[in-house]
Parts: structure tokens; sequence; C-alpha cells
């Protein structure tokens, strides 16, 4: 194909005339290049109202947002009283708790005390009366004392033959009990 002198002549004003205006179009479209339109300017009073009206805006959302800071605190405060005061409340029941019980444990500690000195007499007592039975019984006959030890209780019997100093009566009176008093008084004692 064959290009005239006119058809290049056309081409190249085509192109010339095009180019400025794709690329000012291609511009618009990525937003290197935007249009802007003049404003009305405005007077400086009006400037001084809009200023104004900003700094009172400002203002008034700085009070808000202080005013709800100062209430969440005030519930904060409030709430922390309240826990302090509730704590303190505990704390007053503990210690009331704690001096009543320090009160219980010394009337049991001086409960524990008159029972230990009752068990404590009435073991001198008992000690005191088994071993009068005993020179009693060693003063006996061993068959008479054998009789009557046959009708105690094993554990009487043996304290009664422990407290007997004279080792021969104790083993004539055991000789004298039934074999099988006999052999569960010696295993009771020891022997």
């Amino acid at each position: 194909m064959k290009l005239k002198l006119k058809d290049i002549i056309a081409i190249a004003v085509v192109t010339v005339i095009s180019f400025p205006v794709l690329y000012i179009l291609l511009m618009f479209l990525t937003g290197v290049a935007h249009i802007e339109f003049e404003q009305k300017k405005e007077t400086p009073q009006e400037d001084r109202k809009v200023e104004f009206m900003k700094q009172t805006a400002r203002k008034d959302s700085l009070a808000e947002l202080n005013s709800r800071t100062f209430q969440a605190l005030q519930k904060e405060r409030a709430q922390i009283e309240n826990d302090r005061a509730r704590l303190i409340e505990q704390q007053q029941r503990i210690d009331m708790m704690q001096r009543e019980m320090e009160s219980q444990y010394k009337l049991l500690q001086g409960e524990r005390t008159k029972l230990e000195n009752l068990v404590s007499r009435s073991d001198s007592l008992d000690d005191k009366k088994v071993r009068q039975l005993s020179k009693v019984y060693a003063a006996m006959r061993p068959a008479e004392a054998a009789q009557i030890l046959e009708t105690l209780q094993d554990d009487l019997a043996v304290k009664l033959l422990d407290a007997m100093n004279d080792d021969r009566q104790k083993a004539k009176i055991i000789s004298a009990l039934s074999t099988e008093k006999a052999s569960r008084i010696t295993r009771m004692m020891g022997l």
C-alpha cells in the first residue's frame, strides 16, 4: 500500500492535534491532573465567624469528652469506695471471728487443763486404791487371792499383781489361778 503525501499530511495533523488531547485525558484518568473551580472568597468577617464556629465546636467536643471522662472517673471512684467499704466490713468480720476463735481456744485450753487435772487425780486415786488392794491380796493365802482374782477383769488383776512387792507371793497367786487366766495375765504382764 502506497501512501500519498496528502494521506501522510492528514495522519501527521491528526496525530499532532490528538496527542495533547489524549495526553490530558490520560492525566485526568490516572488522577495526576484535576480541575479546580475557584470558590467565592469569603469576607474577613465571615472568616472570623467560621473560625469562631470551628473553635466553639472543638471546645464543645472537648467539653463533652471531658464530661464523659469525668463521669467515668466518678463512677470508678464510687465503685472503688464501695469496694473499700465492703473490704473494711469483711476485715472487721474476720477480726471479730478471729477474736471469738481465740477466746474459744482459751476456754478449751482451760477445760482441757481441768480435765487433765481430774484425770491425773483419778489416776492417782486409782493407783492408791490398787496399792492398798494389792497389800491386802499379798497378805491373803494364795488360793483365796487367786479365787478373787478369777472374778476380776484381766487388766485390773495385772495392776494388782504388778503393785505387789513380793515376787514369791505373786508367783504363788498366779499358780493358783486357772491356766487360761494365768496365761492371759502373764502375757499382759510381759512375763
